[in-house]
């Protein structure tokens, strides 16, 4: 901070030219300083939040191998399994609701004791944080599922063993809404710099904002596609049964645990005033805009903007089940795929997604710009649609793998830009709730999808020329890329706009010394 070094006896006429050109020096002082930490904070931020999902999602997928043997040794059949699919996806649907919607909430008994555990990096990283509580709790849950498998060696314990996971383990939404609190915070500092200096350009800015959260969000998703690949190639190598699987992912998850420990937290939601002290204050008891009533009644720019995102996430989410009811089995009828042509296929989708989500969003993005985010969103769409068209008819498996190339990378721009056009229309303290709301309506899709590409299939036949599921599929495709050509500009970049446009208080900027 600033110290003036004149005493009031030395004050002359020209005084307040002087007194303007010292606040001036320090406010510009100040800001470059809060920059600097707020930028470290989310570099750091974001490195360990990757780090603790690949840890997490890897001891996950160690026991993916010998799930199936597992199965079969205890009498779990196709309907047990089905069952167990479908009471997770259930379990999931409430369980993202409730996680996200705790984790924005600092004031919580949970917050307040669990989220209090963090390494002192900060004077914000001792205070309770609702984000962090739900990350050990979510790998709590995975712990004692882990546990559960391993010591009941029945039906009844591989029932109970998805059961905490299933409705507390969702790390990857509390992730995404951290790493867009970082962003806020950023953004926040930068907005007042603006305020004060007026030197950038609005849409320069909305272009950098845009840019930088499709990279963070990329880094997450990346390091999600490839620990799904990296879990079941350590646990072939290092693993013979199911229960050394569950060991070897329970170190993994206590080591996912020891870096949610290290992570820092957001400086300006956290409660910390210009000294450093807790300046803690109770929840808020406003009710949030983004419950599904509020979304459905469009009342506010940004529940409209919400409910937009709601309906691209939940309608992308329902082609892709009831595509799937019908491409196992056309890859086994056309391609006589076995276990180790499905395993090279899913390998191959894990390498691009990771690639795409990690790379080749954020360059689409950074060439595109903001101004022609629409169009790219349109394209993807087309691409979603035309690409699983050509791989369920063509007799190439060139083909067919080209196409999926196209497919996994449209898929990796477009969930890329939504996550990041998610986390900027919600404020730092309903982002959690916002995210759940939306994984929530991608687990009813999961229900709902697989059922009606089932009853498509039965009554009009899941092949031929006209595949009643396909067809389904490129209508939902089709719509979407009539809605966002309607919809998308209009409610959700205008909404990020006058976000974007809005400036913090002076209090946030010095929150960070």
């Amino acid at each position: 901070m600033c110290q003036a070094t004149t005493s009031p006896t030395e004050i002359g006429a020209k005084q307040p030219e002087k007194d303007a050109d010292f606040v001036q020096k320090c406010s510009v002082s100040d800001e470059a300083e809060s920059i600097k930490i707020a930028r470290r904070t989310l570099e750091d931020g974001t490195l360990l939040s990757c780090v603790s999902l690949l840890l997490l999602v890897t001891g996950a997928s160690l026991t993916f191998p010998h799930m199936q043997s597992q199965r079969d040794k205890l009498g779990c059949d196709s309907l047990c399994y089905g069952s167990m699919t479908s009471v997770r996806g259930a379990l999931g649907l409430v369980g993202t609701a409730i996680m996200g919607r705790l984790s924005d909430k600092n004031g919580t008994i949970l917050a307040r004791t669990l989220g209090r555990l963090g390494a002192r990096k900060n004077s914000s990283d001792v205070n309770a944080s609702g984000r962090r509580a739900c990350l050990y709790l979510g790998t709590v849950a995975s712990v004692a599922g882990f546990v559960i498998a391993s010591t009941m060696n029945s039906l009844r314990g591989l029932w109970l063993s998805m059961i905490p996971g299933a409705l507390l383990q969702h790390n990857f939404d509390v992730f995404k809404a951290l790493l867009s609190e970082y962003h806020n915070d950023m953004e926040r500092i930068q907005s007042r710099k603006k305020e004060n200096h007026e030197n950038d350009a609005k849409k320069d800015d909305e272009k950098i904002n845009t840019i930088s959260r499709s990279g963070s969000v990329g880094k997450l998703g990346m390091v999600a596609g490839i620990s799904f690949m990296v879990g079941p190639m350590i646990s072939a190598f290092a693993t013979k049964t199911f229960e050394s699987a569950t060991i070897l992912a329970i170190i993994f998850t206590l080591a996912s645990m020891l870096t949610t420990y290290l992570l820092p937290m957001p400086v300006l939601s956290s409660g910390v005033n210009p000294k450093g002290e807790n300046n803690e204050k109770p929840p808020s008891t406003t009710s949030t805009e983004f419950t599904l009533t509020n979304m459905l009644n469009l009342k506010t720019p940004k529940a409209r903007a919400a409910m937009t995102l709601l309906v691209l996430r939940l309608n992308m989410a329902l082609a892709f089940h009831i595509f799937n009811t019908i491409w196992p089995a056309s890859l086994k009828t056309r391609f006589h795929f076995g276990p180790s042509e499905h395993a090279i296929f899913i390998s191959f989708i894990g390498v691009v997604y990771a690639f795409s989500q990690g790379f080749v969003a954020k360059l689409v993005i950074q060439f595109c710009g903001s101004e022609r985010k629409v169009y790219v969103i349109m394209s993807c769409c087309a691409i979603l649609g035309a690409g699983r068209y050509v791989a369920f008819y063509t007799q190439s498996i060139y083909v067919m793998y080209s196409s999926f190339l196209f497919i996994i990378n449209a898929l990796g721009i477009l969930n890329t830009l939504i996550t990041a056009d998610t986390g900027s229309i919600a404020p730092s303290n309903e982002l959690g709730g916002l995210f759940g709301a939306l994984q929530a309506s991608e687990s009813a899709a999961g229900m709902l999808g697989p059922f009606f590409g089932g009853v498509l299939s039965y009554y009009s036949g899941g092949d031929g020329v006209t595949s009643a599921p396909l067809m389904a599929v490129l209508a939902i495709y089709g719509f979407l890329f009539l809605f966002v050509y309607w919809g998308y500009e209009k409610y959700v970049s205008h909404c990020i706009g006058n976000s974007e446009k809005s400036t913090s208080d002076v209090s946030d900027v010095k929150k960070l010394k």
